[in-house]
């Protein structure tokens, strides 16, 4: 291999090394703020940049093969594990919130703060349509007292900060009775 193709691929590899580290610190941010739990495409957006940065090693790795020395293999080795790292600590990241967004009686009575992550949660495991107001209160315990969204045939629930980058109003979950049965729910923002 020519001096100069083996500098252009060393460059290159640097430089997705460095894309990579600031894809990751978005990652963490990302995770972080929205507080995003597992699915297909938050763990198919992690893996992905650190299987690339795989192929892009070996093919330094092979490329190199005329000059490989037991530095090289080192160093590769000493990339790769430092590199796991990061998509690591998302996978952790993704498990904490995960588990912090699922619903129980307890979370949603002792953290009214955090009622916007698991209300996602509550609402996909529990069908509210049908049940009775004192099934909802044996549930979610006593609403909130507040004029927001209140009229005669509803309750309402304060949920916390609304959910996004930029925090400026609250959400609510407004559930609808008619004679003291469910007839519709939503989640609202003030």
């Amino acid at each position: 291999m020519k001096k100069g193709d083996e500098v252009i691929a060393r460059t290159l590899f640097s430089i997705y090394i460095i894309f990579y580290m600031f894809l990751y610190l978005g990652y963490i941010l990302y995770i972080h703020l929205l507080r995003s739990t597992y699915n297909v495409v938050s763990l198919s957006a992690i893996l992905l940049p650190f299987f690339l940065l795989l192929v892009f090693q070996w093919m330094f790795w092979t490329i190199n093969k005329s000059t490989r020395e037991k530095k090289v293999s080192t160093k590769c080795i000493i990339l790769s594990v430092f590199c796991l790292l990061l998509p690591l600590s998302c996978g952790i990241m993704l498990g904490i919130n995960e588990q912090r967004a699922t619903f129980t009686t307890e979370k949603w009575l002792d953290k009214h703060e955090e009622r916007v992550y698991i209300v996602d949660d509550l609402l996909s495991k529990h069908h509210f349509i049908g049940k009775t107001k004192e099934e909802i209160y044996e549930l979610l315990g006593e609403p909130t007292e507040t004029e927001y969204f209140k009229t005669e045939n509803n309750i309402v629930y304060y949920l916390g900060d609304e959910r996004g980058l930029i925090k400026i109003d609250s959400e609510w979950l407004v559930i609808y009775f008619h004679h003291n049965i469910v007839t519709k729910y939503s989640v609202k923002t003030d």
